[in-house]
């Protein structure tokens, strides 16, 4: 069965580690009847096994992997490959199972050493282990993750856990995540499970052992391959679990009929592929033969929602940071796709509705959507929108948003801000004269400010300072302006509307906002008016104008004006932070201009209002 495959980009060879008990039995000490192989493909379906020269047999070199000492390897093994690993001789690990969990290293995937005598995980750790396992390197969370099978109810139920380790070396967990009943029907287990990243989305491919509880006789004794999916891969949720996600063969004549287990996901730009172990005989305690077989689909083709009629698709509310969208689609013989695009309301967007939408027909994997010839969508950059598709005949995989690459980067936050303590609080008079403004040891800078609607420069220039002592955070504002001299310190009356007068917006969440807060809002404008709001995550609007004591002070002199404000730590209903605690900050600029309102922040907030996802950290000293 196949037990790690990847393509090597190094040789431009394809590589499956496959184990097999029946190939032929090997004469050597050491050996245990189950031997590790390798095989290798120009193109992933043709394979070769090549002699390895690292273990001869009657005179022959076979492509059996060895330990250090010359010695098969043996035992059930997972293999998994290691790119990133500054250490070449580490390039391809190895965990296997007997009965505890031990790492093994190899430069070329042929022989290997151990990393240390003793396992890197005990059985009897956490919800225990088990030789049904799985491991990769997750992209998303940045550490090694193995799910394995674990029994339960004196080892009649099976079930699946996770432990997650930074260098194999040393795992939490495991930790049970779920089970198959009643997702994928009476008498279903989860034998193992595989797992994969595609698209931020985590995709398990479960294989479903039945037992003799199905009413279904055809699915007794079997094992299938379905699907799951899961947003952090811990939360996992059955996806059509009815059903498989690669069809079995038929009965008495393909390889695969009775069960397809342990699948290896390989991803590349071209295409997507499942390498699996097939037998044509049942879990009953037969000895059916063994083989490989392998499955593939397009890129972002694995789940789709269809139509043989008519049907209406109208997706959440996004936000639109490209300049386009693009469909995964195909149509069927008088089938189309027509697009409308709404915003938050739920309104259409002028030019943007049915009547307008040109025709989407026949096969696309990444198909600009257009409206009168027209994809173009930068007006609309930074708006909450939806996406509402019509279809006839038709199969949607999925879209994507398109356009310059900074606006979908995920390094939009700033770096971190150290708020030190000062040795004397400022006087809150609109001059920056103190002692503490001067001293940049102890004061925090936040600066390079970025456009509301996305990450580039802002127009004019604003930096704050920011300190502490153990009663408040005082911020000092500097907020450059070409035009001071149109500047007014007069206070308006009323709340504060930012879109009508120079202002700031300063965004706090504390650790004690997180639990029922997503943050705390001040405003100052350049008159000196101040406001004070809550936002509620259950009402996701403001929890009131609190009137909790704060101060500030605004000063203008030529090419720039200045705020000063002091909140008491009191007033974020918080105790003052202790060092090296974290709040999420940001420091948005609401600016008039002779062309009209403009923004710019600490942090993009990519043209969103509410995205408290967006933000930097201020960390206390």
């Amino acid at each position: 069965m196949p037990v790690g495959v990847c393509f090597d980009p190094l040789s431009g060879d394809w590589k499956l580690w496959y184990a097999s008990t029946r190939e032929r039995r090997i004469p050597v000490p050491g050996s245990r009847g189950s031997t590790l192989h390798l095989a290798v493909s120009r193109d992933g379906i043709h394979w070769e096994k090549p002699g390895l020269g690292a273990l001869n047999l009657q005179g022959q070199s076979t492509n059996v992997c060895v330990w250090e000492d010359g010695t098969p390897v043996g035992e059930a093994v997972t293999v998994l490959v290691d790119p990133d690993d500054p250490d070449p001789t580490r390039r391809y690990k190895l965990i296997r199972y007997v009965p505890n969990y031990y790492l093994a290293y190899s430069a070329d995937g042929i022989r290997w050493r151990s990393a240390q005598t003793d396992p890197v995980w005990c059985n009897g750790a956490g919800d225990g282990l088990e030789e049904t396992n799985f491991f990769f390197k997750d992209p998303l969370a940045g550490k090694f993750r193995g799910y394995m099978r674990v029994w339960r109810r004196h080892q009649t139920i099976r079930k699946i856990a996770l432990g997650e380790s930074d260098d194999m070396r040393r795992w939490t967990g495991p930790t049970i995540l779920w089970e198959a009943a009643p997702h994928y029907g009476t008498g279903s287990q989860i034998y193992g499970m595989s797992v994969c990243v595609d698209a931020g989305i985590y995709w398990g491919f479960p294989w479903i052992f039945f037992t003799d509880e199905p009413l279904d006789e055809s699915l007794r004794q079997t094992m299938r391959l379905r699907l799951a999916w899961s947003p952090d891969g811990r939360q996992w949720n059955a996806l059509a679990p009815e059903q498989d996600i690669v069809s079995p063969g038929c009965r008495g004549r393909d390889f695969d009929w009775g069960m397809m287990f342990r699948p290896e996901m390989v991803l590349t730009p071209n295409e997507n592929r499942i390498y699996y172990c097939g037998c044509n005989g049942l879990h009953d305690g037969s000895t059916p033969l063994r083989a490989v077989g392998m499955a593939h689909w397009q890129p972002g083709r694995l789940v789709g929602l269809k139509t043989d009629d008519e049907g209406i698709l109208l997706t959440r509310r996004f936000l639109l940071r490209g300049e386009m969208l693009r469909l995964n689609a195909r149509t069927g013989p008088g089938g189309v796709i027509r697009a409308e695009l709404l915003d938050d309301n739920g309104h259409i967007i002028k030019g943007h509705g049915r009547a307008d939408s040109d025709p989407f027909i026949g096969d696309g994997l990444d198909q600009r959507l257009t409206w009168r010839g027209e994809s173009g969508l930068r007006h609309y950059t930074g708006r909450t929108v939806m996406l509402r598709l019509y279809l006839v005949q038709a199969e949607v995989f999925g879209f994507r948003q398109d356009g310059r690459k900074e606006a979908f980067s995920t390094e939009r936050a700033a770096p971190p801000v150290q708020a030190g303590y000062c040795r004397k609080a400022p006087q809150i008079d609109g001059v920056l004269n103190e002692e503490c403004w001067q001293d940049f040891t102890h004061s925090g800078v936040a600066a390079d400010f970025v456009c509301f609607n996305c990450p580039e420069p802002a127009p004019v220039k604003t930096r704050a300072l920011l300190t502490r002592d153990q009663d408040a955070l005082y911020l000092a504002i500097e907020c450059a302006e070409p035009l001071s001299d149109r500047l007014t310190m007069t206070r308006s009356p009323g709340p504060v509307n930012y879109n009508r007068e120079d202002c700031l917006e300063l965004r706090f969440t504390t650790p004690a906002d997180r639990e029922g807060f997503y943050c705390q809002q001040f405003f100052v404008t350049v008159g000196g008016a101040m406001e004070h709001n809550r936002f509620s995550k259950e009402a996701g609007g403001l929890g009131g104008n609190i009137k909790d004591p704060w101060q500030a002070a605004t000063g203008v002199v030529p090419g720039h004006w200045v705020a000063e404000v002091a909140i008491p730590f009191a007033t974020f209903k918080t105790p003052s932070p202790a060092a090296g605690e974290r709040w999420q900050m940001n420091i948005i600029r609401h600016r008039l201009t002779p062309e009209g309102y403009e923004a710019s922040c600490w942090v993009s907030q990519l043209g969103s209002v509410h995205r408290t996802d967006l933000t930097g950290d201020l960390v206390f000293a």
